[in-house]
């Protein structure tokens, strides 16, 4: 017989047999860190060492959609909230209830991290009890999750109890369709309460969950390189030694592993933290105005932790919406803006529809989006961010230019039903010969979740190899708004520089095109339309928003015309109140106008109950402009 020493799986000297089955050994270490199965016996039932229940409260908000915006923070607090329980309903559709929540940590959970975990299976927010909006909540749509909500990093023992406020809105993230995400809404939705807890997170288990995952990756998307295997028995030697009792040893390891750099020849993926909210799409442009400040303040909470992460938001309504609803939430924004870590990014009001509206239209976008942006946050963007519209009018490089615009990002032609646009970095030149630099993230997404396959696919499908070396990588939850997660953030960290994947750096919208302008000279070019090959019926559907965006555009122009010429006529000064009103006025209307030039208002790409509104809406813009106008005709006559 042989003898063989007894040691340790854990001692670093003993290596895993390199002889092992893909197709087992794979599947163990998925099923390890993940909740599929074997939750007894791997990392999840680790993860939340302890877990304690909470006192819970309800009041429902009177009436329906947007109705919230009736009630201030100060005045819900003052309700008669009643005691309610896990398994309770609430709704209908886009209604609102608001949750008080009690608790007391218990003192043996001192130094842990302490989370809400909660589950209404709709969009919420946290509050605290002096009214800032601390966190957004999706806990309705799998794939788009944010369910915990850090109520402390390091617990003190002694603490006083906890009152934290839950805002439910009785809606998904991406809507309220009982079936296909596109159907129309189901106005009698009801909402299970299924989670509410405090839960104490053990910080170690979580980094070697978010460490197995990423190996798993690299592991699945590499092979059969043998960077791919050595990532498969690191995986593999972590799991024995997590099995052997240590954990440190396994976190050692991975951290080893991802240690090894890339190559100079890597290509770099400017990583730009986002959350596209769709003004109004499959809900109203009520329910918009707490989607952002949902998304907002959650990318605030996660700025305490990850003092890397780069946010960005396109258009000023949004931002206004912010200012108005939710001021305090702005205050704190502000801030973050100055440290450069969350920035405006487009110049346009909001992302409008990019064939219809007028190129008077275009330009106030521009115009009013630019002065939002300055007035508040003394920024001014450099270029126009329209990720997602049904397409693109070959004017368009020429507005930009007329405004100062040189850079251009979409993504949406990647939605081409026939043919492959053939560029992602590119110099596009309109119809009098205008020339912008233009770039499509290669990943074809502007909603990544940080994944190695998301960003080995955004270097492979990259259709400019070779003429520049920077890409951009768009992150985060969107459509419905959210952003990044911590999830997304801890996997960047682990793929910032680790050999075999393209190197992922936190880069502003400024950094990604100052570098791509470094290599604009290598470029190819494209003449004219850029052309969506799907959602054609967007020219037609929803026929009275095209023709009462055209009315309300003609009316703007005939009031501004004959404002202008009463102006001339009476001379400045005698006509200075009749143009100080008029244009407070006009800026209203306009205001009303752009708003539903957004990209699924205007082309008719929304549900039903966006349409009346946007009706109204046009109708007071041209009621505003036929006041100006006739104010301006008896000034004259």
């Amino acid at each position: 017989m042989f003898m063989v020493e007894s040691r340790k799986m854990s001692d670093p000297g003993v290596q895993a047999s390199i002889h092992k089955d893909v197709n087992t050994t794979l599947p163990r270490v998925y099923n390890y860190y993940t909740a599929t199965r074997f939750r007894q016996v791997n990392l999840i039932d680790r993860l939340y060492p302890d877990t304690r229940s909470v006192e819970l409260s309800h009041w429902a908000v009177p009436g329906g959609e947007g109705a919230w915006q009736e009630w201030s923070f100060e005045d819900v607090v003052q309700q008669n909230f009643e005691p309610t329980s896990l398994g309770e309903q609430f709704g209908p559709t886009w209604s609102t209830h608001w949750f008080k929540v009690n608790f007391q940590v218990p003192d043996e959970w001192a130094g842990s991290e302490v989370r809400l975990r909660w589950g209404s299976n709709s969009e919420a927010a946290v509050w605290s009890p002096d009214g800032s909006i601390l966190q957004g909540l999706s806990t309705g749509d799998t794939g788009s999750l944010r369910t915990d909500f850090t109520i402390t990093n390091s617990y003190e023992a002694g603490s006083p109890p906890y009152t934290l406020y839950i805002e439910m809105a009785a809606n998904r993230l991406l809507g309220a369709s009982p079936g296909d995400l596109i159907d129309p809404p189901d106005p009698e939705m009801r909402f299970t309460l299924s989670r509410a807890e405090i839960s104490q997170l053990d910080s170690r288990i979580y980094k070697l969950t978010r460490d197995l995952e990423v190996l798993y990756q690299l592991a699945e998307q590499l092979m059969p390189d043998q960077r791919g295997y050595q990532a498969l028995y690191t995986a593999n030697q972590m799991v024995n030694s997590i099995t052997a009792g240590d954990d440190s040893v396994a976190s050692d390891l991975a951290d080893q592993y991802l240690a090894k750099g890339n190559g100079e020849r890597a290509h770099t993926l400017a990583a730009i933290g986002n959350c596209h909210i769709d003004s109004a799409w499959l809900w109203p442009y009520s329910e918009t105005k707490r989607k952002v400040a949902r998304s907002f303040s959650s990318q605030l909470k996660l700025m305490e932790d990850y003092p890397e992460h780069i946010f960005v938001a396109s258009q000023a309504q949004q931002w206004s919406w912010c200012k108005q609803y939710f001021p305090e939430l702005f205050t704190r924004i502000k801030s973050r803006v100055a440290e450069g870590r969350f920035l405006p990014v487009g110049s346009t009001w909001v992302e409008m529809d990019g064939n219809i509206p007028s190129g008077e239209s275009f330009i106030r976008q521009y115009l009013h989006g630019q002065k939002f942006y300055q007035q508040e946050l003394g920024i001014t963007c450099k270029e126009f961010w329209l990720p997602d519209t049904f397409g693109y009018s070959a004017q368009i490089p020429a507005l930009m230019k007329h405004v100062g615009l040189t850079r251009f990002l979409t993504q949406k032609l990647s939605w081409n039903t026939v043919n492959k646009f053939p560029h992602h970095s590119f110099l596009w030149e309109g119809i009098d010969g205008t020339t912008v630099l233009a770039h499509f993230p290669p990943g074809d997404s502007y909603s990544m979740s940080v994944t190695v396959t998301e960003a080995l696919h955004t270097v492979n499908n990259l259709q400019d190899k070779g003429r520049a070396g920077t890409s951009a990588f768009l992150f985060g939850y969107g459509d419905g708004g959210g952003g990044p997660t911590q999830d997304m953030l801890e996997r960047a960290r682990r793929l910032k520089d680790t050999d075999g994947c393209p190197r992922m750096q936190m880069m502003n919208p400024d950094e990604l095109f100052g570098r791509l302008e470094k290599d604009q000279h290598n470029l190819c070019r494209w003449v004219g339309e850029l052309f969506l090959e799907r959602h054609n019926g967007t020219y037609t559907t929803q026929a009275d928003m095209k023709r009462l965006c055209r009315e309300t555009e003609f009316k703007l122009r005939d009031a501004e015309f004959l404002l202008s010429q009463a102006v001339a006529v009476l001379g400045p000064a005698a006509a200075s109140s009749l143009l100080q009103q008029s244009l407070l006025t006009l800026d209203g209307a306009w205001k009303k106008t752009m708003l539903n030039q957004f990209h699924d208002v205007l082309p008719g790409s929304g549900i039903a109950i966006i349409y009346p509104e946007a009706t109204r809406l046009y109708q007071e813009a041209m009621t505003a402009a036929q006041d100006v106008f006739h104010n301006a005709a008896n000034a004259i006559f």
